[in-house]
């Protein structure tokens, strides 16, 4: 199916974005800026939804830009996977921008300029959750990286955030270089960066076969394409991973986090701490289900008695344990709010990269299905909850002036209607029942058991108990200390409370949700529907049917 809105959902905001700076030649009111943003992500919310109910239904829809058929031209492919994460990225970036109707009252000048790149970071990440082709995959990667380093710079004036700015773009340059790198392996061995096309060159099954995508990027013979695909593989899947373990914040890749996010503007960081940290994962994900699956021969071939595919997983998952600890074990002595919730962040990466482990070949598919369920359930539950309490204590922190916790003492008392939504997400993060958070948790946990990772699994929890002594060390700061701002008047926060009580309030319906049961069955259809042969024929048949409409066949 060729859907306009699939396309869409990165061109308006590009579009806006290029508007905004020319409007700054005639205008100056904060509040155009903030409803063209509004606006912009509410349209794009309306787009993902559009999307992310058709998916839901079984289809897969598909956007070739220019007419060229694929896979000559770029392609947008959305299934069950990208059309949550969208809509998810979008409804983030759209609370976003109804915060800076307040936010944009707290800053000095550059409003016009952080709408514009924040418009500009949700093309980039939903390019990267939508897009069909890997070299796009790159491009959309740069587009979010740039816009992200100008973001984190957004305060000039600040030494500390040049510094955090200059960090993350050096390292993050490399990063993207290095999947670039990645691409160039996959094109020189297979003649094409069309993830379909490659599905068929890279699996060499029967049913996966199309000759309309072979008509344009020709046919792999047996095991060869150009040159040792094996070897091109595993070097492409190195360096593609090195970068997009950077951009998830995975262990060793995650040393510019703290500093980044605690330097960028309070919308901007719980935008970093929800969502553009899942494009990461998504990529890695997408490679293991999609491109690199169980039925690919490419990865297959031994070392040290395991498959390539399912020693990477492995190694994943102990990087996985070893980030949800390190994030843990440093959340307790962080002064800086921002820092500590960075470390939060980090942890649930961990959390979720643990889960890897379950994704290998020799788990049942039920297993696997199970832990993809639960890696993209806890994306979601992870990325309200983030994003709740970056929003919430960054809004005290501006009240306060201060980011320092020993300046916040006291200050949750004065807000309660603020502090309920922050104690609601810690308490989801943490796990607490009937919070969204511990049934997404919950699901990891029993994958791991049922794919023989018990030690992965009791780790999950461990995390989460160190976690807590962070977690209780703000709730406690907020609420029973006292300040020097007890005294002081009380501000009026009606936006940031709203849009506050909506995201705590989402936490527990989506608990509740997930509790009677649908939500589960029908994440567990669609991730065994992904990890199938079947769900691959269909997403090869879906792009391969939109070559044959436009290649005139």
């Amino acid at each position: 199916m060729n859907e306009l809105s699939v396309g869409l959902v990165t061109v308006v905001p590009v579009l806006a974005a290029f508007i905004l700076p020319v409007l700054t030649l005639k205008f100056r009111s904060r509040a155009l800026y903030a409803t063209i943003t509004t606006a912009t992500t509410f349209f794009t919310v309306v787009l993902t939804l559009i999307n992310l109910l058709e998916v839901m239904k079984g289809n897969i829809l598909t956007y070739s830009f220019g007419g060229w058929p694929p896979p000559l031209g770029i392609v947008y492919v959305v299934d069950s996977l990208n059309g949550i994460l969208g809509f998810l990225a979008a409804t983030l970036f759209f609370f976003s921008s109804l915060y800076t109707y307040w936010y944009f009252n707290k800053i000095e000048s550059g409003y016009e300029w952080l709408s514009t790149l924040t418009l500009l970071l949700l093309a980039g990440v939903l390019g990267c959750l939508y897009t069909g082709d890997l070299f796009n995959f790159f491009v959309m990667l740069e587009v979010l990286s740039v816009s992200s380093y100008a973001l984190v710079a957004f305060f000039r004036r600040r030494k500390w955030a040049v510094e955090a700015s200059m960090a993350y773009s050096f390292i993050g340059a490399l990063a993207t270089m290095l999947f670039f790198f990645g691409v160039i392996f996959i094109y020189a061995s297979f003649g094409t960066v069309n993830i379909a096309d490659l599905i068929v060159k890279t699996h060499q099954d029967p049913q996966l076969a199309s000759k309309y995508l072979e008509a344009w990027s020709g046919k792999c013979v047996g095991e060869w394409c150009y040159g040792n695909v094996f070897i091109s593989s595993a070097l492409a899947v190195a360096l593609m991973l090195w970068a997009l373990n950077f951009e998830a914040g995975v262990f060793p890749n995650n040393y510019w986090m703290p500093s980044a996010y605690a330097e960028s503007p309070t919308p901007v960081s719980a935008l970093f701490a929800g969502i553009v940290d899942k494009v990461g994962t998504y990529g890695v994900v997408r490679l293991f289900i999609t491109l690199f699956t169980a039925y690919s021969a490419v990865l297959a071939f031994p070392l040290w008695g395991v498959a390539f595919r399912d020693l990477i997983l492995i190694v994943l998952s102990f990087l996985g344990l070893v980030t949800g600890y390190l994030g843990a074990l440093l959340m307790f002595p962080q002064k800086n709010v921002k820092r500590l919730l960075t470390y939060s962040t980090i942890s649930h990466i961990g959390i979720i990269f643990t889960s890897f482990g379950a994704l290998i070949s020799r788990v049942p598919l039920s297993a696997s299905a199970e832990a993809l369920s639960g890696i993209l359930l806890h994306m979601i539950t992870h990325a309200i909850g983030e994003f709740t309490l970056f929003l919430g204590l960054g809004t005290l922190s501006i009240v306060v002036g201060s980011t320092n916790l020993t300046k916040m003492q006291g200050v949750g008392s004065k807000y309660p209607l603020i502090t309920a939504p922050i104690i609601i997400g810690f308490l989801s993060l943490l796990g607490v029942v009937p919070l969204a958070g511990f049934f997404s948790k919950f699901v990891m946990f029993t994958a791991l058991m049922k794919a023989g990772l018990p030690l992965h699994a009791i780790s999950i929890v461990i995390i989460s108990g160190i976690s807590a002594l962070g977690y209780f060390k703000v709730i406690y700061t907020l609420v029973v200390g006292r300040g020097s701002e007890e005294g002081g008047a009380r501000e009026r926060l009606l936006i940031p409370t709203s849009i506050l009580l909506i995201l705590a309030t989402s936490l527990l319906v989506l608990g509740v949700m997930i509790a009677q049961g649908a939500i589960i069955n029908e994440l567990m259809n669609h991730a065994e529907d992904l990890l199938s042969i079947d769900g691959l024929s269909k997403y090869v048949n879906s792009v391969s049917e939109l070559s044959k409409i436009l290649g005139g066949s």
